[in-house]
């Protein structure tokens, strides 16, 4: 696999299980207001596609905001 992706160093590896937790939070987060809209006004907030980019799109984020934050911090 090392022709196409780069190793990934310890530190982002951390970030990235770091930016796994916040997706999953998202997920869950997402999902509670979708039902809880659901029970009030018997429709859905949020489309299951919408749902499924928040929780993905959260994670990816925070997994490469947490890599510049520790990049910056290195190069200082």
């Amino acid at each position: 696999m090392g022709i196409f992706f780069k190793k990934m160093s310890e530190k982002e590896t951390k970030n990235w299980k770091k930016g796994c937790v916040v997706g999953f939070y998202a997920f869950l987060i997402a999902l509670f207001i979708n039902q809880i809209y659901y029970n009030f006004f018997n429709s859905y907030f949020l489309s299951n596609f919408s749902v499924f980019w928040i929780g993905l799109i959260s994670a990816f984020a925070w997994s490469f905001i947490l890599n510049v934050k520790s990049v910056k911090r290195k190069g200082k």
